[in-house]
């Protein structure tokens, strides 16, 4: 179930990478989710019918019902863009574009109780191993041996992204950056934790909906509160940790935008100009 979720997600965040992808991701969004699921499960074909015919009534839903919801929320940001903001604003936008992506549950909820309810054996330990192995290629790329080596990687991750929006930053901003960033590092570990607490979670989701016995609607409350508990996680320690990363994050963001220059500001509005024409065209298709 996290995976179905994440895949979704996934596809989203295409729009981040590169506005020239929109359209094309978002037009084939169906087959490209379709695709990525079935690399997790190995589905047969009757199971690769009704995934297509589901995604396609929630892509329809999803290009009436929340691309305005978008286009809203872009408009705030090309707001925000023309002046200071706060990091409470920056947490505001967070949330909305959070929010944003949880109008997604309720479609995929009846998707994942009708597939889940027929997974077999072998393909849920084929999705075990994929998890294990996207796992691996987690700490690969998170969990570094030194503190300096995580700092590294994480400032490269965010001056790519700060520089997409902005345009290149000068050496006042980047060593903001380092400073936001040594602030507080990571805990890869107890990330760690809660991405293999999320994993048994959804393999015991999954177990339970192949029950015959048990009622659709039980079925669909046990993927409801799948969906609670990544959002809120059980795990007090690591819900603090996250609400931490995130303030964190929302002043870094504030006081990142206060030294931009009037070109750069510009340079961020185009940016998010590009998405809200890319976003309001695919709502008239």
């Amino acid at each position: 179930m996290r995976k179905i979720k994440n895949c979704f997600i996934c596809l989203l965040a295409v729009f981040v990478i590169s506005c020239s992808l929109v359209k094309t991701a978002y037009n084939n969004a169906p087959a490209l989710i379709a695709w990525r699921l079935d690399d997790y499960f190995n589905f047969n074909e009757p199971q690769k019918t009704k995934l297509k015919l589901a995604l396609q009534d929630m892509h329809a839903w999803h290009r009436k019902n929340e691309l305005p919801r978008y286009v809203s929320l872009l408009n705030e940001i090309h707001d925000d863009l023309s002046h200071d903001v706060s990091a409470q604003t920056a947490c505001q936008r967070i949330e909305s574009i959070k929010s944003n992506l949880q109008m997604l549950q309720p479609k995929m909820t009846p998707i994942i109780v009708d597939i889940g309810s027929t997974l077999s054996d072998k393909q849920l330990q084929h999705f075990q191993k994929k998890l294990e192995k996207r796992n691996q290629e987690w700490k690969e790329e998170w969990w570094q041996e030194t503190t300096e080596e995580q700092r590294e990687v994480r400032l490269d991750k965010s001056q790519d992204f700060a520089e997409k929006v902005y345009g290149d930053l000068n050496d006042k901003q980047i060593n903001m950056l380092k400073q936001a960033i040594a602030k507080h590092d990571i805990d890869p570990a107890i990330i760690y934790s809660e991405i293999l607490r999320r994993d048994e979670d959804a393999l015991e989701i999954l177990k339970a909906l192949r029950n015959p016995a048990t009622p659709n609607e039980q079925k669909s409350q046990l993927v409801r509160a799948g969906f609670e508990r990544m959002q809120n996680s059980p795990n007090p320690a690591y819900q603090a940790y996250v609400d931490t990363v995130t303030q964190l994050g929302c002043e870094t963001i504030a006081n990142l935008h206060a030294t931009t220059t009037a070109k750069q500001r510009l340079h961020a509005q185009q940016w998010v100009e590009d998405y809200m024409t890319q976003f309001n065209q695919l709502q008239s298709k």
